[in-house]
């Protein structure tokens, strides 16, 4: 946000990570009434005409805060299960967009939407010939493009190294595999064999590159965060999910099965993933081109590229601002 030039004030509440924990809990209610009279100050002196949020237990004092000062607020809920905290939030919000079909019924009817999950406009940008020309991927190659999440994913990542001399056989592997792991996956790229060596391009971390990246790519394998599902959808490309087993709630189980049902994603199970898996699955839906296209064709008709404009204007609309 500073970075932006956006002015940024951090809550008193820290993001409750373990919600079991009744340590964690504790720390939380503890805080709570120093969090709200923190936010009715900063938003008494910043006199805003609308609150956004995307939920959360860190998110319940600057909701009540507003309200208690008449500032109408927007929810922005990304994945298909809402948690507690954003489900108990939605009674106090005068809007709320959702990204999946499946999380409507989680607030009130009159006041929800589908909106899908805002992504950058510059992601957009790129077409399939002109990405494949920037990462010198031939324009008749497969591509298989893999990531575990901004931190990585030591699970993902040691079933694509033990994978990488089958799948780079038939496609070419863009592995995104986090800082921490990505001098294991330099290493692993030296024991290649020659002739498929050319084929593995590692990454610790996507920036600039993810528009080309996701436009050039015919499969991504990955978590089912919100993000990571509605980026690939936007260039309508096809997915084969993983859900992060510890996530909260079983958000991310619930997204994978919302994608899935729109028949853009396969689902493997963290449990059930080894380098079998990945080539039968991976190579399975490489090896039929009809059924790749029409996930890529679900994908598109899925994705929403201009959810970040919809909810903006209707941000706009509530704060009386448009």
């Amino acid at each position: 946000m500073p970075e932006a030039g956006i002015p940024f004030h951090a809550t008193p509440l820290p993001s409750l990570r373990d919600p079991e924990s009744r340590r964690a809990l504790l720390g939380t209610l503890v805080r709570l009434p120093l969090a709200f009279f923190d936010a009715l100050l900063r938003i008494a002196l910043f006199r805003p005409s609308v609150c956004v949020t995307s939920g959360g237990v860190v998110a319940i004092p600057i909701v009540l805060a507003a309200r208690v000062l008449g500032v109408p607020v927007y929810l922005w809920a990304g994945d298909a299960l809402p948690g507690r905290a954003s489900r108990a939030l939605g009674r106090f919000c005068a809007r709320v967009g959702v990204t999946f079909e499946q999380a409507r019924g989680a607030f009130p009817a009159a006041r929800v939407r589908v909106t899908g999950t805002p992504i950058r406009a510059s992601l957009l940008r790129w077409t399939r010939a002109e990405a494949r020309r920037a990462m010198d991927v031939p324009a008749d190659a497969a591509l298989i493009v893999i990531t575990g999440g901004s931190q990585g994913s030591e699970r993902v990542n040691e079933a694509i190294f033990a994978a990488l001399p089958r799948l780079l056989r038939r496609a070419y592997v863009l592995h995104v595999t986090g800082e921490t792991h990505f001098a294991k996956a330099q290493a692993r790229e030296a024991t290649l064999a020659p002739d498929v060596r050319g084929r593995y391009l590692p990454r610790a971390y996507l920036r600039g590159e993810m528009g080309a990246v996701l436009a050039a790519a015919d499969l991504v394998i990955g978590r089912a965060g919100s993000s990571s599902i509605a980026e690939p959808l936007a260039f309508g490309t096809p997915l084969l999910l993983v859900p992060f087993g510890a996530a909260m709630e079983g958000h991310q189980e619930a997204n994978a099965r919302a994608a899935a049902e729109t028949g853009a994603a396969v689902v493997v199970r963290e449990s059930q993933l080894d380098a079998d898996r990945v080539v039968a699955e991976a190579g399975g839906l490489l090896d039929d081109p009809e059924r790749l296209t029409r996930m890529a064709q679900a994908a598109r008709a899925a994705g929403r590229p201009n959810a970040a404009a919809d909810i903006a204007a209707e941000v706009l609309a509530l704060g009386g601002c448009a």
